[in-house]
């Protein structure tokens, strides 16, 4: 019994002296307001008959871009402020307290929701340890934690990668009109960037906050609802899709030109290695975008044109090939490539020069070099030519032709002329003289038809041609590679205006 009462002496003596549990005089004011505000605060009740909604927004980084599902994901810090008539209290009765912080999930709140969110709920998420500024004139500042927000947005990539897109982020309240609730933009900190983080393939060149006015989604209210829109310009930074893909394709034009100095098994192949490689970085780029046929991609028509430039330089490739494998070409063209050559590439063709007749003598089938003085002698400083035919021909002494000659013993019978000369024991006869040469009837052989070469008439027949063809097709190589020099300078001409015209309209859209 004495140790209880003991007891109960010790608890008041900690209760009522030593002051334990009790609140100090600021806090005790402070608890005795808020509870005083929401003692009889109905959360689902608006403040006014119309409730001013103001809006900011701190940006804090773009988070990504999504060219090909349409979304750009954000992080930012936004804030509502409206007036709320029920909160406001007197200073100077309540402890000089201007500021208290109260729970969002006690108060009414605008439901403010993004209009454009690609997320499955556009709310503003409010969690249950949010706070709510509170001011003694009943004004409420809410300021949410950092939101990533994932709205819709619509690209224009025509110009890509020099293109430029406007983003935006619509806040509107879904269930309530202009007849309840008004946004307004705050004109002295319309969105502030001071902490906002650089893209690394994106640059925010500027941002704007405007209300646009809507239809009502209420089917009982003739009102409208006021939409407010943060806007963000955006400016692709190009060096990457520059350097991973329109200066390598732009490397590949190069060595489709550089092909034109193959030869033709070469060309083709390299060709073939150029439409490989323009198929893959298309097909790159391609998976960057959505499918849509409202304009057409400069850098697919970049693309297109890099692939017609080889195939028709594949075309005429196997064009030039069937010129020179024929030895026959179209007379227009034959004569449009002698132009060329004469007039145009003058320099890479020049007139084929006239080598100078040398003294030569024929010695048991062989063609010399007339060098010592008697050579120059026996031939009278005169070309030689074949006795019969009257022509000196090295292909025929290549064929080992025979060539008349008048033996030793039968020189008794030849006349006696200065038409005859002799060179290493054997006879020949001068040019300008050939019809005094004799021969003794009793050796006489059946005469050839053709006296100097031993052939028949279809042989010389088919010789002359074969050497004429071979003389042509030599002209035909010639003609195709002054045509082939202006193809080149064509395709080099079409490449160097189409692509300048190209960049520079896109680097000005």
């Amino acid at each position: 019994m004495i140790k209880l009462v003991a007891f109960f002496i010790l608890l008041n003596y900690l209760f009522y002296f030593c002051d334990c549990g009790s609140l100090p005089a600021s806090q005790a004011t402070e608890q005795t307001l808020i509870t005083g505000l929401l003692s009889s605060y109905n959360k689902n009740i608006r403040p006014n008959t119309i409730v001013s909604i103001d809006i900011t927004a701190a940006l804090q980084q773009i988070v990504a871009i999504d060219e090909k599902q349409q979304t750009m994901t954000t992080s930012s810090f936004i804030s509502q402020t409206w007036v709320d008539s029920r909160l406001s209290w007197t200073p100077s009765s309540n402890g000089n307290i201007d500021v208290v912080m109260l729970p969002v999930t006690s108060l009414w709140i605008p439901d403010t929701m993004i209009l454009n969110s690609a997320d499955s709920s556009g709310y503003l998420t409010v969690s249950t340890y949010s706070l709510a500024s509170v001011e003694s004139t009943g004004q409420v500042y809410m300021i949410l934690p950092a939101l990533t927000v994932k709205t819709r947005c619509n690209f224009n990539v025509q110009y890509f990668p020099f293109d430029k897109q406007v983003c935006s982020i619509s806040l509107t309240s879904w269930s309530q009109g202009s007849s309840r609730l008004v946004y307004t933009e705050n004109s002295t900190a319309v969105i502030d960037i001071s902490g906002y983080t650089e893209h690394p393939l994106w640059k925010l060149n500027g941002t704007d906050m405007v209300v646009i006015r809507s239809a009502d989604r209420t089917p009982f209210e003739d009102t409208y609802n006021d939409v407010i829109t943060i806007q963000l310009y955006l400016q692709r930074k190009p060096l990457y899709f520059i350097m991973n893909g329109i200066f390598a394709c732009w490397i590949l034009n190069c060595v489709t030109l550089l092909s034109y100095t193959l030869p033709f098994g070469s060309q083709i192949g390299l060709c073939m290695t150029c439409f490989m490689t323009y198929s893959v970085y298309s097909l790159n780029f391609s998976n960057l975008f959505p499918q849509q046929s409202q304009y057409l991609m400069m850098i697919t028509l970049y693309f297109m044109l890099s692939i017609c430039w080889t195939l028709i330089s594949m075309i005429w490739f196997v064009i030039c090939n069937h010129f020179i494998s024929k030895a026959e070409m179209p007379k227009f063209l034959y004569i449009f490539a002698g132009q060329l050559q004469k007039k145009v590439f003058l320099f890479c063709f020049p007139p084929p020069k006239d080598d100078k007749k040398k003294d030569v003598i024929v010695n048991n089938d062989e063609l010399k070099k007339s060098e010592d003085k008697e050579s120059i002698q026996a031939t009278i400083i005169q070309e030689k030519k074949c006795a019969s035919c009257q022509k000196l021909l090295p292909s025929c002494f290549r064929w080992n032709t025979k060539v008349v000659t008048i033996e030793k013993k039968e020189q008794p019978s030849l006349v006696k002329d200065d038409t005859l000369t002799k060179i290493n024991n054997h006879y020949f006869t001068l040019v300008d003289k050939p019809e005094l040469v004799t021969m003794d009837k009793t050796n006489e052989k059946p005469k050839p038809t053709c006296d100097f070469c031993d052939r028949c008439e279809t042989c010389q027949a088919d010789f002359d041609k074969d050497k004429a063809k071979g003389k042509n097709k030599k002209d035909i190589e010639g003609r195709c590679s002054a045509l082939n020099y202006f193809i080149f300078l064509i395709v080099l001409l079409f490449i160097t205006v189409a692509e300048l015209s190209l960049w520079i309209s896109m680097a000005n859209n």
